[in-house]
């Protein structure tokens, strides 16, 4: 788990910093997303539907 961790800092190190931002906005609307489809998920359960 700790190779994976430093192969994927050294790959966004090595990346310009234009690609370092979109990666960075693309990774926060990918969480954005999964939390929302987590809360919506919560929320069908507790309305009872499946």
């Amino acid at each position: 788990m700790e190779n994976l961790l430093k192969s994927v800092e050294a790959f966004i190190i090595g990346l310009p910093p234009l690609l370092q931002m979109l990666l960075g906005i693309f990774a926060m609307i990918g969480l954005i997303k999964l939390f929302m489809f987590t809360v919506d998920l919560i929320e069908d359960r507790r309305e009872g539907k499946n």
